[in-house]
């Protein structure tokens, strides 16, 4: 159980899990699932310690003292620039002159979560629980947890960085944590926005996918799902000189028939670059699988849901070698609108999924609030920082928590290289519909696909939605709705 996680506890606490191993980072002990890599680094000026999965996409094998020995590398701040090209699932500890911090991988796929009470840490709640003392409960977030939550996406979509604990709060994306106070900080941007050149940055970011996908092969061998997206395509597109290394594969859920788009363009993709398109089909029953699985997949995730339950067995049986890659590049898109949409809380409530909750307009005002006072920030698309920061630092989180007792899961695009090059575009290249970012990208990498439809829509209604969000007015649409919610819906938790 605990599969790929971590716990820090004082030295004085000496709770050992079976398959987790120890080492110590000041004076703190980490304890590690015994699937986690480790790295360290010790220098003049400063001690550093990675725990996880990490790949750069210049290293055939990561290499942290090639990485760092030929950079000066002064503070906390230089050593996260050393590491912006990284991929992965990892934590990264530091201890400098200026201070003693954790953060995660750039988009916080390995969790952090804390006891301001007892110091301690780990990866998951129900981690830390076992690990740690008794919790009282945090009434808000708790009858945000048990009256709104579970209809709100699909029930695994956490708002802000408390818990439904007392004094046990989440690091997000782009924070950090001061292991000496129990303080969270910003620490990303380093840099002031500034606009990038389109034709440039899509050479760069197609070179970057290229490496990481090709670091990522020498690991283990490399499962990609093909579907009718632009995230999947353009990981196809990445993946083609490695494609001998790579299976392709779409599940074919209960909902899906034969001649559904993601089905359809999936085999029309392969085809094309010449590679096996796998269908997996006839997912077993809930009931029919092993309870010590079931039981593992709940324990492994404070968030988890039974509706993967099924399609995560089937990795566990057939791709437990593989590491997954789950390609999410949304941020290059505006999901939750242009830098000119609406900034109000209301709005971005509304994109979230929880308008009417008075719990997650609190904790976005809160985020919103630090994010408008914070000068590192002018000029970076807001929306999108929400999207990155609540939604993958929360929802896409529990996603790849839950297949960690299946298999290894990445995202290629998140790193903090990549992420800047994509938030610095232009507005009119990183538009959620019909992306000039994202077609320039797949033609870059692999012309052959060129022509095939993106997510096209079936049935009347589908083509009638999707008309209206393809069109300019739409974004003033959305607003609207977002005000009217905001003005006449009732309030819940």
């Amino acid at each position: 159980m605990y599969t790929r996680q971590i716990y820090v506890t004082p030295e004085s606490n000496e709770k050992v899990l079976d398959d987790f191993k120890k080492i110590s980072f000041e004076a703190m002990d980490i304890f590690y699932h015994h699937l986690n890599e480790v790295y360290s680094f010790q220098s003049a000026n400063f001690n550093c310690l990675i725990v996880g999965s990490i790949v750069h996409p210049e290293h055939s094998a990561f290499d942290i003292d090639k990485l760092l020995l030929k950079q000066e590398i002064n503070c906390f701040e230089d050593l996260n620039r050393a590491l912006s090209r990284c991929i992965g699932r990892y934590y990264q500890f530091y201890k400098g002159q200026d201070g003693l911090y954790l953060r995660a991988d750039a988009t916080s796929l390995a969790q952090i979560n804390y006891s301001q009470q007892d110091k301690t840490i780990a990866t998951d709640l129900n981690l830390l629980k076992e690990v740690s003392n008794d919790f009282g409960l945090n009434k808000a977030a708790n009858d945000f947890y048990v009256h709104t939550f579970p209809k709100k996406g699909n029930g695994n979509a956490w708002v802000g960085n408390e818990s439904i604990y007392k004094d046990v709060n989440k690091i997000l994306p782009n924070h950090s944590l001061d292991l000496q106070h129990f303080t969270e900080s910003r620490y990303w941007p380093w840099d002031s926005f500034k606009e990038n050149n389109f034709n440039s940055t899509v050479h760069k970011i197609a070179d970057e996918l290229k490496g990481v996908l090709c670091a990522l092969s020498e690991v283990a061998p490399l499962s990609i799902a093909v579907t009718g997206g632009y995230d999947s395509r353009v990981m196809l597109a990445a993946s083609k000189n490695i494609k001998h290394k790579c299976y392709y594969f779409i599940d074919k859920l209960s909902f899906m028939t034969d001649t559904h788009s993601d089905t359809v363009i999936g085999s029309e993709l392969c085809k094309r670059m010449d590679v096996e398109f796998h269908i997996h089909k006839d997912f077993p029953a809930i009931k029919d699988i092993p309870e010590s699985f079931k039981s593992d997949f709940m324990n492994n995730v404070f968030f988890a849901t039974q509706k993967r339950i099924p399609e995560v067995y089937y990795y566990h049986q057939h791709l437990s070698k593989h590491t997954n890659i789950c390609g999410v590049g949304e941020f290059g898109r505006s999901v939750y609108g242009a830098p000119s949409s609406s900034k109000s809380v209301s709005f971005l409530c509304q994109k979230y999924q929880c308008s009417n909750s008075e719990y997650a307009i609190t904790e976005t005002e809160k985020w919103l609030r630090s994010v408008k006072n914070s000068k590192e920030l002018a000029g970076y698309p807001i929306n999108t920082l929400y999207y990155i920061e609540q939604k993958i630092g929360n929802w896409g989180a529990v996603g790849n928590a839950e297949s960690d007792i299946a298999f290894e899961e990445v995202n290629p695009f998140a790193s903090h290289y990549l992420i800047s090059l994509m938030l610095m575009l232009k507005p009119k290249y990183t538009a959620y519909a019909n992306s000039k970012l994202f077609s320039a990208l797949i033609h870059e990498l692999a012309p052959e696909l060129d022509g095939v439809p993106i997510n096209p829509a079936s049935g009347f209604k589908e083509k009638t939605i999707k008309l209206i969000k393809g069109n300019k007015y739409y974004p003033y649409i959305d607003e609207f709705r977002a005000f009217l919610t905001d003005k006449f819906s009732k309030r819940g938790f």
